[in-house]
């Protein structure tokens, strides 16, 4: 097992912590390393033990299926967990001086991509890292993929409602869509807008053109996922809840408006 790898699947609803101490009972005389960043030779040449632990996030091979429209969202999360050989952990930094006002001018991401000897799950609930691949995200990347993914989500969570797959209780669809509104009130995308659509970014960026024309076109179809949310939001919501529905319109305006201008 020395100067090893594994990417291991846990027991059902197993929380990290639990996992690592799991591990760790394994292995009593090992330290744990409390970061994710690969271990230099003073660590993988010494005599001592160390576990390094953190989660990884799997990248699914079978991507068609989950762009199907027509391909139920049960059958898309399993593909999303299973069959799978590719996974990642990201790990942000900011290159040069960090941006006081406004931080993501200068968040980049270090993504490292983990792939195994075989898919899992299979016979082992564990398999060895057979290759790793490092990346650098550029702060522009990284805030499309943030937009992008809490599009997916949104869209996700609305038809499961749209579809009747969630009965009744419908904080989870407040929840998320006050977590993006309040978020793109307070900050959120009015922060990537300060950043990426400035004159200046984009003078000096001129090769990051067609970058910035994405990020708007998903700012703007995430506009539109809210509008659908909060329509199914409206039909549902329970009367004791309609003071926090109307302050998500209200806010939604504010959002849309500022999205506009």
């Amino acid at each position: 097992l020395q100067n090893k790898e594994y990417v291991c699947r846990g027991h059902d609803y197993e929380r990290l912590e639990a996992f690592q101490q799991r591990m760790l009972s394994e292995f009593p005389q090992a330290i744990a390393m409390q970061h994710p960043k690969h271990p230099d030779d003073s660590i993988l040449q010494c005599d001592a033990q160390y576990l390094q632990i953190y989660a990884v996030t799997p990248i699914p091979d079978s991507v068609d299926v989950l762009q199907m429209d027509r391909v139920p969202d049960r059958i898309k999360s399993f593909y999303r967990v299973n069959n799978i050989r590719k996974f990642r952990y990201d790990r942000p930094f900011h290159k040069g001086p960090k941006d006081k006002e406004n931080e993501f001018k200068s968040l980049w991401i270090e993504r490292t991509t983990l792939t195994l000897t075989h898919s899992l799950p299979g016979i082992s609930r564990w398999f060895e890292v057979e290759r790793r691949e490092l990346v650098e995200v550029s702060p522009l990347e990284n805030a499309i993929q943030v937009v992008e993914n809490k599009n997916q989500e949104l869209r996700t969570l609305i038809s499961q409602y749209q579809h009747k797959q969630m009965h009744g209780n419908i904080n989870l669809l407040s929840m998320c869509l006050n977590g993006v509104i309040d978020a793109a009130v307070n900050g959120g995308i009015a922060r990537y807008q300060e950043a990426f659509f400035d004159k200046d970014y984009i003078t000096k960026h001129p090769g990051d053109a067609e970058k910035i024309t994405q990020l708007k076109d998903l700012m703007q179809e995430q506009v539109h996922v809210l509008g659908v949310g909060l329509a199914v939001h409206e039909k549902y919501v329970h009367p004791e809840m309609r003071p926090l529905h109307k302050k998500l319109i209200d806010q939604f305006q504010m959002m849309r408006s500022s999205l506009y201008h």
